[in-house]
């Protein structure tokens, strides 16, 4: 996936192209939970790198727990060249890289990231296993994966071919 940079602003849910060193940030706080939800993505320097990332953080954190869980990392580059392009390298879910492990993963990681901020835009803690298990699945399939049936050779009666063009000089 290379998009250019407005359209990768929109697909992880900013709506908008961020300036140098600028963050939007999305933020909620559930009190049955006890925990925040916070999100954000922000911007480099020279807007060659933009991050894009999802922490939990309960108010009293579990013992041996850290007291932030980092839910999801997005890292995007800018590719060098004439086209001036964005690609997602890479992607961490819950400390589990998604880097190729299933088709289109680079689409599916910034969906996985706006459908979280959709939760988080209406007050609402979101359900991760539940988004990870919608967005994240492998429907798809890598090029040449599939069967494209079987091997036999077909029989092909050449005198029923609609446009034969034999006996006038055009080939066959």
């Amino acid at each position: 996936m290379k998009i250019d940079y407005k359209e990768l602003m929109n697909k992880l849910g900013v709506g908008r192209p961020l300036n140098v060193y600028e963050t939007q940030p999305w933020l909620t706080y559930d009190m049955d939970k006890n925990m925040t939800c916070e999100a954000e993505v922000r911007c480099n320097h020279d807007q060659s790198e933009i991050e894009a990332e999802i922490q939990l953080m309960p108010d009293t954190p579990m013992d041996n727990a850290a007291p932030v869980e980092q839910v999801c990392l997005i890292k995007c580059e800018l590719r060098k060249g004439i086209d001036k392009k964005y690609a997602v390298v890479d992607c961490v879910i819950r400390g589990e890289s998604w880097n190729g492990k299933i088709y289109d993963w680079e689409t599916k990681s910034c969906n996985f990231f706006r459908a979280c901020v959709r939760d988080i835009k209406t007050d609402k803690i979101p359900d991760i296993d539940e988004i990870l298990s919608k967005e994240m699945k492998d429907s798809s399939r890598y090029g040449g994966r599939g069967g494209d049936g079987s091997n036999k050779q077909p029989k092909i009666d050449a005198s029923k071919l609609m446009y034969d063009r034999k006996g006038i000089g055009a080939g066959f």
